[in-house]
This record gives C-alpha cells, structure tokens and sequence, in this order.
C-alpha cells in the first residue's frame, strides 16, 4: 500500500500533463525509466547487497558512538534546525513533490517541469526500492532497544536503509542536478538535516542514514543522465569507513 499510491499518483501526474508534448515525454519516462532502473537494480544486486552487508560489519561498531555523538551535539539551532528537516523524508513528501510539479506545468518552465517531474519520480521509485531492502534486511532500530548487529530477515524490523533518508535526498538531488547553482547545491543541506536527525532522535543507524542517502542520490542521479541524455546513468559512491568514523563521497 505504501508502495502502489505513490506509483498511481506518478502515473496520474504524468498522464495529465498540460500540453501533448509534457505528457507524450513524462509518459514516456514514467514507463522507461522504471524498466530501465529495474534493469541496473537486478544488475547491480549482487554486488550492492555484498557491498551493504561488508559497510553493516565494518560499521556496527561505530554505529552507536556516531548515534550518541549526533545527540549531544544537536542543540539549541541545531535541535530547531533537525525539528524542521526531520519530516521531510516522510509520508507528505510525495505529495509535497506533486504539488511543486503541478505548479511547474502552470508556470510553464520546461526546465523546472523536468526536474520536478524527475523530482517526483526518484522519490516513488527509490521509494520502492527502500521498502524492499527493509524488508530483506530486517533490521532493529535503536530506538526499539536494538543492537545494531540485530538482523531479522522478513521479521517487519525496518530500520536498514532510512526510507526519510532515502526520499529526502531523491526529491532535492534533481534540482541540484538540473540547475548546479551555489543556491541549488545549499539544498543539500536539508535532506543532511534528515539524515542527522533520523539519527538524534534513535530512529536509525549511522550505516542506514548512510545507505538511504546513496540510494536516493544515486537513483536521482541515474534518472536525471537519462533525461538528459547523458551516458553512463549508473555511478558508484566512495564510501570510506575506518575507525575514527566513515564518510560517503558522490560525484554530481
């Protein structure tokens, strides 16, 4: 359920499409893009789930010390700032992207038009993929009083990779892509927010905020080179993790 609303508004949204030409290419995309992401997802599995599992073994560690590190240091601004930014991977983001594309077909700006349109779309289809791992992993929260080495297969645990992680960095990646500006690229900074305070108020691990912001990056990312025409849709991100603490690097 939480899966197939999205996918119906997607399908909704680009079936209505003021103009033949936006809804004959949104249309078009809706339908393409998630053959063409189900493709590099089967492709890629394997080595994403080998990889997720070795940064789940590495991490588990520190897990804990980066969760309490984050919440002794969010105060004050900081806590204000993450109140602000925490819901914004939640239930009302798609709806929220819904209303910034509708607004972009008013308006009439083809370029704004596609990046929300591609907006929208990383976040129902990153959306799909999250819930799935979530379910494959079966992961405790810590919030629940859990481990972070507690894995329980198809259990309903559901804490590996942050879903509001994931869609917070699906929805603003587009735009950082399409427009590349100083303005665009400080939107980061509030899908960051997420992920921070997922991990201040015990919702997820260090490792989950991690892997839900490469999902979302990455899936918008292959999505906004297809629109674009741009070869090579798939992109790998650096992720480093050693003692001290770990660190993801991606290329825009």
């Amino acid at each position: 359920m939480h899966v197939m609303r999205p996918l119906v508004l997607l399908l909704v949204l680009a079936a209505g499409s003021a103009g033949a030409s936006a809804q004959s290419r949104f249309l078009q995309w809706a339908v393409e893009d998630a053959r063409a992401l189900g493709g590099q997802t089967f492709r890629f599995a394997p080595a994403a789930g080998a990889s997720a599992a070795a940064v789940l073994m590495a991490s588990r560690g520190i897990d804990p010390d980066f969760n309490s590190g984050i919440q002794a240091w969010a105060e004050g601004p900081v806590d204000a700032f993450l109140n602000r930014t925490n819901p914004l991977g939640g239930p009302s983001m798609t709806r929220n992207a819904a209303g910034v594309f509708a607004i972009t077909l008013i308006v009439g700006d083809e370029k704004a038009q596609d990046a929300a349109f591609t907006s929208l779309e990383a976040l129902v289809y990153s959306g799909c993929i999250s819930y799935a791992l979530k379910y494959a992993f079966g992961r405790g929260r810590p919030g629940e009083g859990f481990e972070p080495d507690h894995f329980r297969p198809f259990s309903g645990h559901s804490s590996f990779p942050s879903g509001h992680t994931t869609a917070a960095f699906a929805a603003i990646t587009p735009w950082v892509l399409y427009y590349r500006t100083p303005v665009a690229k400080a939107l980061l900074v509030l899908p960051l927010g997420t992920a921070l305070a997922r991990m201040d108020r015990d919702k997820h691990w260090a490792s989950d905020v991690l892997a839900g912001g490469a999902l979302g990056v990455l899936t918008a990312r292959f999505l906004v080179r297809r629109h674009q025409g741009i070869p090579g849709g798939q992109a790998r991100p650096q992720v480093s993790i050693h003692p001290g603490g770990a660190s993801v690097q991606f290329r825009f």
